[in-house]
């Protein structure tokens, strides 16, 4: 059996993310730009996604213009893309506001179109805007049909991409299809016609794929890169007392623990990054990242949990004033209710996490001011049992 594949492109995925994040006042236009380009707009129809930043802020000075940098860990992200899950076993997003999809036997004989529509009404739903979908038999043709919102079936593929004008894709950048314009080849089928070592001699390798493509033979599979397999949130930190910096500990760990419960995942590893500054002066300081992790057997999702083991990744005789950034990520999710093996090595091995839980929990009832003791903690129980009984004032 053939390949089938399925692109999708999702404008307004990104206004979306800009609204869910209070980012945009009311019903004021908005554009996401990236890298000098626009790279997605609302209510300035006249502006189109890759047209230059600098002429969209001349033609549209009343919108507000963000930088797509700034949506990042907006939900609306996951939840367009968490549509797709039931369409094909292989999910390969290339950015958040395009992508593939394996679809190889999963659509119908009949209806596919009303069995793609209905995708793109909830599609739209999430996004507000209606999507564009084609299908092909591989990568390049399916790209090229989704705009057209063409279901491209093998009989007509070659003929249909022979009619296209080369769009840019990883192996075809714009200064070679300007190149190819200037010797003539406007459509798919003029590239066709030029032989394979005139253009490896113009484009190197690039030349032999671009000679394929052009026959229609495109083997590139959909690689299986959705849902990601972690989560992550990231702060600055400015010097603040000792209260404040705990509780945008808490606030991360609320965060990425409310993501994990809306989608029903789990987390079966917590990562806790620290940018500390050291030195001080104009040459001098330099910036180096702690990283701490912990393995749970079981998984978690909740906030007060999640916090727990945060509190617990905490290194000792940290200094509060040297530290710049915070990120914590959350790795190896999985459904809830999924089978987990056993994550200890040895003995060894559990008795450390077993000994973290309870620094923890130490932590979380005393604050910073038990880090203080960590040193001392991890010599012996006898001395995690003495410093528990004299901060208990026994």
């Amino acid at each position: 059996m053939g390949r089938t594949v399925l692109h999708v492109e999702l404008p307004g995925v990104h206004v979306a993310a800009a609204r869910e994040l209070g980012l945009a006042r009311g019903e004021a236009a908005i554009v996401v730009h990236r890298d000098e380009r626009v790279l997605d707009a609302e209510g300035v129809p006249w502006l189109v996604r890759g047209q230059a930043l600098r002429q969209a802020r001349r033609l549209a000075p009343e919108a507000t213009f963000l930088p797509v940098g700034a949506l990042a860990g907006a939900e609306t992200y996951r939840a367009t893309w968490d549509l797709l899950l039931p369409m094909g076993p292989a999910i390969e997003p290339t950015a958040w506001h395009a992508g593939y999809v394996d679809v190889s036997g999963c659509l119908p004989r009949r209806g596919a179109k009303a069995h793609l529509a209905a995708l793109a009404r909830r599609l739209a739903d999430v996004t507000g805007q209606k999507p564009a979908q084609g299908v092909g038999v591989n990568k390049l043709i399916a790209r090229h049909a989704s705009p057209l919102g063409r279901l491209v079936g093998p009989e007509e593929a070659l003929a249909f991409l022979h009619a296209q004008a080369p769009r840019p894709e990883r192996w075809l950048t714009r200064p070679m299809i300007e190149l190819l314009d200037e010797l003539g080849c406007h459509r798919w089928g003029d590239v066709s016609a030029v032989p394979e070592t005139r253009l490896r001699a113009l484009f190197g390798l690039p030349g032999t794929i671009l000679h394929r493509w052009s026959r229609g033979v495109d083997p590139r599979p959909v690689r299986p890169c959705y849902p990601p397999p972690t989560e992550s949130v990231r702060v600055l930190l400015e010097p603040e007392l000792r209260d404040t910096w705990l509780a945008r500990l808490r606030s991360m760990a609320h965060t990425v623990a409310e993501r994990l419960r809306r989608r029903g995942e789990v987390a079966t590893e917590v990562i806790l990054a620290l940018s500390v500054r050291r030195g001080s002066g104009p040459g001098l300081a330099s910036e180096t990242w702690l990283t701490q992790r912990r393995r749970l057997a079981r998984g978690i999702d909740q906030s007060a949990r999640v916090e727990e083991v945060v509190l617990g990744l905490l290194p000792g005789e940290l200094e509060l004033e040297a530290l710049e950034e915070a990120r914590l990520t959350l790795r190896g999710l999985r459904r809830r209710g999924a089978v987990q093996g056993v994550l200890f090595v040895d003995e060894r091995e559990e008795r450390g996490h077993l000994l973290e839980g309870a620094l923890a929990g130490l932590r979380t009832r005393y604050g910073l001011g038990a880090l203080g003791w960590l040193p001392d903690m991890l010599a012996s129980r006898q001395r995690v049992a003495e410093a528990i009984w004299g901060m208990e004032g026994g």
